[in-house]
C-alpha cells in the first residue's frame, strides 16, 4: 500500500492547487492514500499531516496560493531537522513525498534523497529557473500579469511622456522581464544574462524621443547589476531604482518606476498553467507507481521528462540566446 504525501513548498506560484489537485485525483485512482502536509517542510517538522480526502480537492483547480500552505527553507534547514523528518515520515508510513515548489524545495528534495526518503518533484515557480523542464508551473501566469500591467502602463506613460521602469521578479533569471516584456510591447528589457551598459539604455531612450517617440517602457529583471541603488528588502538589490537613478544622471528624460513584486504571485492560474500542473501531478503519480525517486518530473517539448535531482541543481536554466536575440528586433 503506497502512502503520498503532498507538500508545497518554497514560494507560491499560480498552479500549486491545480498539481495538488492532479496528484490527488490520480493517487485516489490508482488506491493510494494521501496525506497533506500543512505549511511545507515546517509543517513536516512539526508533524502538522492530516489525510486528504476527495472533497478536499473539489473546486480547487482555479485556486492560486496554496491550500496546504508553503514555507520558504534550505537544504540547512532540512539537515538541521533531519530526526524530526524522519520521525514524521515514519510515524505516517509515508512511502513517498511529492514534492511542489521552487529552487529551495528541490534543494530540500536533494536531502531527502540523500538520506534515503523517495520523493519526486514538480516544479513550481513563476522564476522558470529550474533544469529539466521547458516551463515551470506559474509561469505561464506571472508573464500574463506583467504584460497585463505594461498595457495599463502604456496608458499613463503616453500621458505624461514618460519612461516608465518596471521591475519583475525572476531572481537572477530573465525569464519573466523577457517574455512579459515582449508580451507587453516592452521599450527596452534589461535582464542579467545579457547587461549592457547604461550609457546603451539611455541612447536607446534619446533617440526615441528624437524620432517623436514621447514616452517608453523598460521591463528589468530584479537581478539586473546596476550597481547604483542600496539592496531592499532580504538583501536583494532594487534593479528598478538602480535604473531610474543611473538613467536620470544620463538624461533629462522623467522616469518613474513600477515594482510589480507580489502581485506576480497572486491570483488564479491560466489555462496553461491549469493543464501543464494537471499533466506533471499525474506523472509525478506514475513515476511513483515505477518507483522512481530522487527525480523531478519536468515537460521537454511537450514530453514528460524525468530527471535527477543533482543535475536540475547544477545545471542552469536560463533564457536561450536566440530568443534574446530574436527579442532585440522589437526594442
Amino acid at each position: 500500500m503506497r502512502r503520498v504525501a503532498v507538500i508545497t513548498a518554497g514560494a507560491d506560484a499560480p498552479g500549486m492547487n491545480a498539481a495538488i489537485r492532479s496528484v490527488a485525483r490520480r493517487s485516489f485512482e490508482l488506491g493510494y492514500d494521501v496525506l497533506m502536509v500543512k505549511d511545507g517542510f515546517e509543517g513536516l517538522v512539526r508533524g502538522d499531516v492530516e489525510i486528504m480526502n476527495k472533497k478536499m480537492v473539489s473546486g480547487i483547480l482555479p485556486l492560486g496560493g496554496s491550500i496546504l500552505g508553503s514555507s520558504r527553507v534550505g537544504a540547512e534547514y532540512a539537515v538541521q531537522n533531519l530526526a524530526k523528518i524522519r520521525d514524521a515520515l515514519t510515524r505516517n508510513n509515508i512511502t513517498t513525498s511529492v514534492i511542489i515548489g521552487d529552487r529551495s524545495a528541490v534543494a530540500v528534495a536533494e536531502v531527502f534523497d540523500a538520506n534515503g526518503f523517495p520523493c519526486v518533484v514538480i516544479p513550481n515557480t513563476i522564476d522558470n529557473d529550474i533544469f529539466g523542464t521547458d516551463f515551470s508551473i506559474g509561469f505561464d501566469s506571472a508573464i500574463t500579469t506583467i504584460s497585463d500591467a505594461l498595457d495599463k502602463l502604456h496608458t499613463t506613460a503616453s500621458a505624461h511622456h514618460r519612461v516608465m521602469i518596471v521591475e519583475v521578479m525572476g531572481r537572477q533569471s530573465g525569464w519573466l522581464a523577457l517574455y512579459g516584456g515582449l508580451a507587453g510591447g516592452a521599450d527596452f528589457i534589461a535582464i542579467p544574462e545579457q547587461p549592457v551598459p547604461i550609457e546603451t539604455l539611455a541612447a536607446h531612450l534619446k533617440q526615441r524621443k528624437e524620432e517623436g517617440k514621447d514616452f517608453s517602457i523598460v521591463v528589468v529583471a530584479e537581478g539586473y547589476p546596476t550597481g547604483t541603488h542600496e539592496p531592499g528588502p532580504a538583501g536583494r538589490p532594487v534593479a528598478g531604482y538602480g535604473l531610474a537613478e543611473a538613467l536620470s544622471s544620463l538624461t533629462s528624460l522623467s522616469t518613474r518606476v513600477t515594482v510589480l513584486g507580489y502581485l506576480q504571485r497572486g491570483g488564479s492560474p491560466t489555462v496553461f498553467d491549469r493543464l501543464l500542473a494537471t499533466r506533471l501531478g499525474f506523472a509525478a503519480i506514475d513515476a511513483v507507481r515505477e518507483g522512481k525517486s530522487g527525480i523531478l518530473v519536468g515537460e521537454t517539448s511537450q514530453h514528460i521528462a524525468y530527471t535527477g535531482l543533482r543535475e536540475v541543481m547544477t545545471q542552469p536554466h536560463t533564457v536561450p540566446a536566440e530568443v534574446i536575440m530574436q527579442a532585440k528586433t522589437f526594442y
